[in-house]
C-alpha cells in the first residue's frame, strides 16, 4: 500500500456546456455527508444563472467546491448522463488503478473528511472553498485495486443494509400514521356531541416583557404532526422586537401560516418557560368534554385537518393563515370523553414506538461513521 497524489490517478474534466435558450437542462446538487446527487427541476436555458455550466458523464467523481469540506461528494451514474453542473462542481475521470467508490469513502472517513478541510480556504462554514491544486496534491492511501475493490464492496454491502433498516422505520411512520387516522374515524362512528371550536379550545396569549439582557428559548412546530421542536437560545436583543408568548405545559399550539398542514403541537414539561413568536396560536382545554391528547390526535386527522383549512385562506401552498375567527366558529364532532381517552392512550402508545425508532436514525449514522473509520483506520 502506498501514498499517492489524488491528481496522478483523478483528471479534472470539464466539458463546457454551449447553453440553448429554448433547452431544457436538468442540474445536479450534491447533498452532505455522503448522501449523493440529487437532480434539480428542469430549467430553460435563458433562465440558468451566470455561472458556467459543464456537461456530466456517468462513472465520475463529483465534488462541491464549497462543500466538499462537508462530505458533498459523490459519484455519478446512468442517471445523471445528459444532466449538467455548473462551475461549483469539479469532475473527475480515473486515470489510473483507482477504484472511485474506493476514494469515495475515503473522502466520507475522519480521515479522508480532515484532509479535504486542509484544503478547503475560508473561515465562515458556508464559505470554505476548495482548491483544486491543494486537492489533487492530496496524497490518499492507495492500495492495489483489488483491495480497493475489496473494501468499496464490504461498505457498499454494509451501508445496503444499514438503508434498508431506515426504509423500515419510513414505513412503520407510515403505518402509525395510518392507524392513528383509522382510529380517529372509529371513534366518530359512534355517538357523538356537536360543538363550536370555541366551546372546547380557547386562545390564550401571555406576551413577553423581553428584557435585551435576558436569553430565551424559542419553540417551533413541525408540519404533519410531527409535533413541537426546539430553536437555539437566543438573547431578548437578538429577537429584534419579535413580538413573542409564553409557553405552558399542556397549551395545544397551531401554527398559523402551517396549520393546514398538521403543525399543531402539544407543550410538555420541556417547554415550560420557552417562548413562541405571533405565529403560534396556544389553545387551552376549556370543556370537561374534551382531552388534550385526543384533540392533538383529532386536530391532525383528516378530520381536523379540513376544518382547518376551511379556516385557512390562501391559494398559495404557503400563504394559508389560520382565521382565529372562523376557527373558533368551525362545527366539531365529539365522542364521549371515555372513547377519546382509550383512543388517545392507544395513539400514544404507538407514538413511544415511533419515538424510540427515530433513534434508529442516530444509530445509523454512528455506525456508519465506525464503519468508514475503520475501513480506513489502518491507513492512520
Amino acid at each position: 500500500m502506498s501514498y499517492v497524489a489524488l491528481g496522478s490517478v483523478l483528471g479534472l474534466e470539464r466539458i463546457p456546456l454551449e447553453v440553448d435558450l429554448d433547452t431544457e437542462y436538468v442540474q445536479i446538487g450534491i447533498r452532505s455527508f455522503g448522501k449523493g446527487i440529487f437532480h434539480r427541476v428542469p430549467t430553460k436555458g435563458e433562465n440558468l444563472s451566470k455561472l458556467r455550466y459543464f456537461e456530466l458523464k456517468p462513472n465520475r467523481l463529483v465534488v462541491s467546491n464549497i462543500m466538499a469540506w462537508e462530505g458533498a461528494i459523490a459519484i455519478s451514474g446512468d442517471a445523471e448522463k445528459g444532466c449538467i453542473g455548473s462551475s461549483r462542481f469539479l469532475t473527475y475521470a480515473p486515470i489510473g488503478e483507482i477504484d472511485l467508490p474506493y476514494i469515495n469513502y475515503f473522502f466520507q472517513s475522519e480521515m479522508g473528511r480532515s484532509l479535504i478541510q486542509g484544503t478547503s480556504t475560508g473561515t465562515v462554514l458556508r464559505n470554505q472553498t476548495l482548491s483544486i491544486k491543494d486537492f489533487e496534491s492530496i496524497k490518499v492511501p492507495l492500495p492495489d485495486l483489488e483491495e480497493q475493490r475489496r473494501i468499496s464492496t464490504h461498505l457498499s454491502s454494509s451501508f445496503a443494509k444499514l438503508d434498508q433498516v431506515l426504509v423500515l422505520r419510513a414505513d412503520l411512520y407510515q403505518l402509525a400514521a395510518a392507524i392513528k387516522e383509522s382510529l380517529i374515524v372509529d371513534s366518530l362512528r359512534g355517538p357523538t356531541s356537536e360543538y363550536l371550536v370555541d366551546d372546547v379550545i380557547k386562545l390564550k396569549r401571555r406576551p413577553v416583557e423581553v428584557v435585551e439582557s435576558k436569553m430565551y428559548r424559542e419553540i417551533g412546530i413541525r408540519s404533519f404532526g410531527k409535533g413541537v421542536f426546539h430553536k437555539p437560545s437566543t438573547t431578548g436583543i437578538e429577537l429584534n422586537g419579535k413580538r413573542v408568548f409564553w409557553i405552558e405545559p399542556d397549551d395545544l399550539i397551531f401554527s398559523n401560516i402551517f396549520a393546514w398542514e398538521g403543525a399543531v403541537g402539544v407543550a410538555s414539561k420541556e417547554e415550560e418557560g420557552m417562548i413562541g413568536s405571533h405565529r403560534f396560536m396556544t389553545y387551552r382545554v376549556e370543556s370537561e368534554d374534551a382531552d388534550l391528547r385526543y384533540l392533538f390526535s383529532y386536530f391532525t386527522s383528516s378530520v381536523g385537518l379540513e376544518m382547518i383549512r376551511r379556516s385557512s385562506p390562501g391559494s398559495a401552498g404557503r400563504n394559508k393563515t389560520l382565521g382565529i375567527k372562523s376557527f373558533a366558529q368551525q362545527k366539531m364532532a365529539l365522542p364521549r370523553l371515555s372513547v377519546q381517552k382509550k383512543t388517545a392512550q392507544l395513539i400514544d402508545g404507538m407514538q413511544e414506538v415511533i419515538v424510540r425508532s427515530l433513534e434508529v436514525d442516530k444509530r445509523v449514522t454512528a455506525l456508519k461513521a465506525s464503519l468508514l473509520n475503520k475501513a480506513f483506520g489502518d491507513f492512520l
